[in-house]
């Protein structure tokens, strides 16, 4: 899962200072990819996208953010920027525990009707991540899509971190078509030359018969695997 990996590794970052260091943190970042991948499915055609983003963090544990991405949902729709603005709470039950609640507004530029609100609800323990997502107008439409995730991350040797992720997309929007559906990844990670680089192989479950999605195998909202490589920078 590509969206906000940036964003949220300086947001994490700038949190963990303020927790020691009682001190409010801003932190931005900006990342290049060969192709946008969202809960494993392309929001920029395979084509390369350019994101960045700004970050607040207050010492009491509240957050806000921003951040951009370039998309192509394919002929016939007029957006090509999302941008979403975030603002939650995170907090630290001891050293080994945290927990953090967000919630986010993604608007698309050039098709306003399009735009949604999701919650998320997080919690983690010693490298390991769970949390669930809620976005009960997705795509500015009725319906619900929820998403559970769960990921874990250790360190490598040569300073390379390795993560493993795996999510599951269900709710109102896909339960009619039956089409709930698992993204699952493997990601390494290393900073060269205060450039974060990461290699990340990702796939679905989604096949042909899929009524919502339907296997794609290029171009817009395509699902099947992929090697995704991104070089990004925090400040």
């Amino acid at each position: 899962m590509m969206k906000k990996t940036v964003a949220k590794s300086a947001l994490v970052s700038a949190l963990l200072l303020t927790s020691s260091a009682s001190m409010a943190e801003i932190s931005a970042n900006i990342s290049l990819t060969n192709d946008y991948r969202y809960r494993g499915i392309s929001q920029s055609a395979e084509n390369t996208a350019v994101q960045g983003g700004f970050d607040y963090a207050h010492d009491s544990g509240l957050f806000v953010g921003t951040w951009a991405s370039n998309v192509d949902f394919g002929d016939g729709d007029n957006t090509n920027i999302e941008h979403d603005i975030y603002a939650g709470y995170w907090g630290e039950i001891n050293e080994d525990l945290s927990y953090d609640v967000t919630f986010y507004r993604y608007i698309y530029s050039g098709a306003s009707g399009q735009n949604y609100n999701e919650i998320s609800i997080g919690v983690d323990y010693m490298g390991a991540r769970l949390a669930y997502w809620n976005a009960p107008d997705y795509f500015g439409g009725d319906n619900t899509l929820e998403y559970i995730e769960a990921n874990y991350s250790l360190d490598l040797p040569e300073e390379i971190s390795l993560t493993l992720h795996a999510g599951y997309s269900f709710g109102d929007e896909l339960k009619d078509d039956d089409s709930e559906y698992i993204d699952y990844s493997i990601s390494l990670a290393k900073t060269v030359a205060e450039l974060d680089l990461s290699l990340t192989y990702m796939d679905t479950d989604i096949d042909d018969d899929d009524a919502y999605f339907g296997k794609v195998k290029s171009g817009a909202n395509a699902n099947q695997s992929a090697l995704v490589f991104s070089v990004s920078k925090s400040f």
